[in-house]
């Protein structure tokens, strides 16, 4: 892609954003945001998005590096042991989601109606859940999983907790500190989900090589998006 190109693209992303949060997910048409980024509508056609489902899933990607979010998630993967690396998870996610929650909001609202929105939205939850699900997993083969859960009711549990409407229900509604939302979330895991260690087993103190998930790795699914998953 040229470098004009992506210039261009960069401002309609821009713009996409900035239009979509303002005004709502049906409330903005590609017309609208070419007319923001300053581009015609005939060029975002033929030369960057068929349809604003193109648009949405482009935009996911685009702010997953425009906000730099891998950085955020690097502390799980250096985790040297499994409780630390869910502690880890659980404080990405939410840090994440600060800086992205009007952007999820929207999404998670737009994809219970569009096919395209679902899409994009279901980009970030198979991303997120799977983040979830290697915490848990890790934590159940270093023997600290309480034997009352399974792994899949852990990652069940913990991704609620973890949710859009769970943010927004808790830091924009309630008032609370996205650093004391972690805290408590991290304190509710410890004491439902984990058991000590078997006497005179110690925990690994170096972490096993785990690669990062991309957002650009997988393929999206249009299914609509279980609401308990937000």
């Amino acid at each position: 892609m040229s470098t004009k190109k992506e210039a261009t693209r960069a401002r309609l992303l821009v713009a996409a954003r900035k239009l979509l949060e303002q005004r709502g997910f049906h409330g903005v048409s590609l017309e609208d945001i070419a007319e923001a980024a300053g581009v015609s509508r005939q060029a975002v056609y033929k030369s960057h998005f068929a349809s604003k489902a193109d648009l949405l899933l482009d935009l996911v990607r685009h702010v997953h590096v425009a906000e730099n979010l891998d950085e955020l998630t690097r502390p799980v993967f250096a985790a040297p042991t499994a409780l630390t690396m869910l502690q880890e998870t659980i404080g990405a996610i939410i840090r994440i989601e600060t800086r992205l929650h009007d952007l999820a909001l929207l999404l998670s609202t737009a994809a219970l109606t569009d096919s395209g929105a679902a899409a994009a939205w279901n980009d970030r939850l198979r991303i997120k859940r799977g983040a979830v699900r290697s915490a848990v997993e890790r934590v159940a083969t270093e023997g600290r999983l309480h034997p009352a859960w399974t792994v899949d009711e852990t990652v069940d549990i913990v991704a609620a907790l973890l949710s859009v409407d769970t943010y927004h229900a808790i830091v924009v509604e309630r008032g609370w500190q996205p650093e004391a939302l972690i805290a408590k979330t991290w304190d509710v895991c410890q004491k439902s989900f984990v058991v000590e260690p078997p006497l005179g087993e110690a925990e690994p103190t170096t972490a096993p090589r785990i690669k990062p998930p991309r957002l650009e790795q997988g393929k999206s699914t249009r299914a609509r998006p279980k609401r308990g998953d937000r």
